[in-house]
């Protein structure tokens, strides 16, 4: 059971009795990312691990907020309900109890979220918000960290904080496209396999590798003005989706090997995620691998010649519009193929960029 949300008037009225509620996917607009799990049963203590590994999430600790039990009470529950930004991701799991996490929309009003017994919650770094107990005057908390937990409130306004500036660049929504250098561990392959410390990736370097990606409206493709120019521009006359999990692909287990085997292709690899999350691994000029995390909204083209493979990740599934130039082909060249033209002609753009540019968005 997901947690409640509602619209909340600056004068107060609506704190506790919500006259405008506000659907789920109005939280994911703005970045706010939950779980519901149930302390109690060990499936969610597997799931509650399995978030904090694909996460990063190494430190934990507990919370319990009431008059009794928490020192400086009034003081601390004071600054709590003061409007504020953190620079990092605010992750906090309901064991016990309930509270009111407030948080800004687009719109810069107040949308009030009910956590109750069960419910998880991250919220991005950047986004206002601030914290207060609903009528029970009682919760008991699991607070989540990456690395050395730290807790600083920035008190509005933090407009000219780094932290703020990306959230407002994204629109409040998560990132789409990530990127970061890969560990040599032979684990699952749809683990993130991060290296320590995590060695993240900006979009700018992927563009140097030749790669172009976009950030698109995948819940309104068909009218989507936006994809439309990209087709036309580009020459993408050919579309098709696929369904990439275990029910919906034929010869499932098949495809994903091939799919991994490190290759080539003699024209670009266009997808667009429509749904679900995957990992596109491509090989660097020194030839480490980078992977390429591509979630919902996300479209990513790979230059003809890349050496490269794909995975889903812990999700297992992705729905993937695929685009072609002309007729559709797609046929997978096993490294090593150095020797086909569309390899020598990646080189040569990837090793002398200055005559080459490589179109980047």
């Amino acid at each position: 059971m997901a947690p409640q949300a509602w619209v909340v008037a600056e004068n107060g009225e609506d704190l506790q009795r919500p006259r405008e509620f506000v659907p789920l996917s109005e939280l994911e607009d703005v970045g706010v990312l939950y779980w519901h799990l149930d302390p109690k049963k060990s499936e969610s203590e597997e799931e509650l691990a399995k978030i904090r590994k694909d996460r990063g999430y190494s430190y934990m600790d507990l919370i319990e907020i009431c008059p009794d039990k928490l020192e400086n009470y009034e003081e601390k529950v004071k600054n709590f309900f003061r409007e504020h930004m953190h620079p990092d991701e605010e992750i906090r799991y309901c064991l016990e109890g309930s509270g009111y996490f407030d948080v800004r929309d687009k719109d810069d009003k107040w949308i009030r979220i009910w956590i109750k017994e069960g419910d998880m919650i991250i919220l991005p770094a950047g986004i206002y918000h601030r914290f207060t107990l609903d009528s029970a005057k009682y919760t008991k908390l699991m607070r989540l960290f990456i690395g050395v937990p730290v807790w600083t409130a920035f008190n509005r306004p933090q407009e000219d904080h780094p932290a703020r500036q990306e959230y407002v660049k994204n629109d409040g929504k998560q990132e789409v496209i990530e990127a970061w250098y890969m560990d040599d561990s032979e684990e699952d392959q749809r683990l993130p396999h991060h290296r320590d410390p995590k060695e993240f990736i900006p979009l700018d370097k992927l563009s140097e590798l030749g790669i172009i990606s976009w950030r698109l409206n995948p819940d309104n493709w068909e009218n989507d003005e936006n994809l439309k120019k990209i087709r036309e521009a580009r020459g993408y006359s050919y579309m098709d989706i696929c369904d990439v999990c275990p029910e919906k692909l034929p010869n499932y287990e098949i495809k994903i090997k091939n799919f991994f085997e490190e290759h080539l292709h003699t024209d670009e690899e266009i997808r667009y995620c429509l749904e679900g999350s995957g990992y596109f691994d491509v090989r660097d000029e020194n030839d480490q691998w980078i992977r390429v995390a591509v979630k919902k909204g996300g479209m990513i083209v790979l230059p003809a010649g890349m050496y490269h493979r794909f995975t889903l990740d812990n999700e297992n599934y992705i729905k993937a519009m695929r685009l072609f130039v002309g007729e559709p082909v797609w046929t997978p060249y096993n490294r090593p193929h150095d020797h086909l033209p569309a390899r020598k002609e990646y080189l040569d753009k990837l090793l002398k960029p200055e005559g080459q540019a490589v179109e980047a968005r």
